[in-house]
């Protein structure tokens, strides 16, 4: 009989963040990526750039971030780390906090380039809600204080990957092996789509209708549910009040 399939043991998981000059992954553009990847319950390396976007970081994207036009003048563009991106990332689960967000923009930036990316995705808000039901907030904020995880620089993307491993090797600690094992291989799950379609044409389906008479309703709802987690909602687009 063939042994299960253990992720904890052999997987390389590549826990990402980026930042970005806004929400909507068509028109903003990615300014940092941070990666840290770990195995088999050790950090295996790390990888992190800031990027030039190619257009001008807003005063309040760089009062959030703290990363100004300045800082990423002589950055590299997208289009020359994208092919050591793509190889670093190749074979690795992708892993993000509110990872819908993350994973657009990654692919948003291939799609410019005309070429496609797919990953693996496992999301570390759906992952706290699946482990701990009983709490409300998932935001990264609240991990943070709930867990009592040590203090990171937020908003920027080392910092914010760095709560989110301490989070996943806590949540490993608390619930075992096994229990993470499962909800693991269970959000790995992906629905069955039609075979000529890539396997995750599923990500880049909106949860709700577009701009129009139930945008207040979505932002109230996102609000809520992404708990404020980034400068702008992962699926509207909308700016969150702070």
């Amino acid at each position: 009989m063939a042994s299960r399939h253990s992720y904890l043991q052999q997987t390389t998981f590549a826990f990402l963040d980026i930042e970005t000059t806004g929400g909507n992954s068509s028109r903003d553009r990615i300014t940092e990526i941070g990666i840290r990847f770990w195995r088999a319950g050790e950090v295996v390396g790390e990888w992190q750039t800031l990027l030039n976007p190619g257009v001008r970081i807003s005063p309040f994207i760089e009062r959030l971030t703290g990363i100004s036009s300045a800082m990423v003048a002589d950055a590299p563009a997208f289009e020359t780390i994208a092919d050591t991106l793509e190889e670093k990332l190749r074979d690795t689960v992708f892993v993000a906090h509110n990872a819908r967000f993350d994973y657009g923009f990654i692919k948003s930036e291939y799609r410019r380039l005309g070429r496609l990316f797919s990953a693996r995705v496992l999301c570390t808000v759906k992952l706290s809600r699946r482990l701990y039901p009983e709490f409300r907030r998932h935001n990264m904020d609240a991990l943070i204080e709930r867990h009592r995880l040590a203090p990171v620089q937020r908003h920027r993307a080392m910092g914010d990957v760095s709560a989110m491993l301490a989070f996943f090797t806590q949540a490993l600690a608390d619930k075992g092996a096994a229990q993470l094992e499962e909800a693991i291989a269970t959000l790995l799950q992906r629905p069955s789509i039609p075979s000529h379609l890539p396997a995750d044409t599923l990500q880049d389906l909106p949860r709700g209708p577009g701009p129009g008479g139930l945008s207040i309703l979505r932002r109230k709802r996102c609000a809520s549910v992404c708990g404020q987690e980034h400068q702008y909602c992962p699926a509207c687009g909308f700016p969150f009040l702070r």
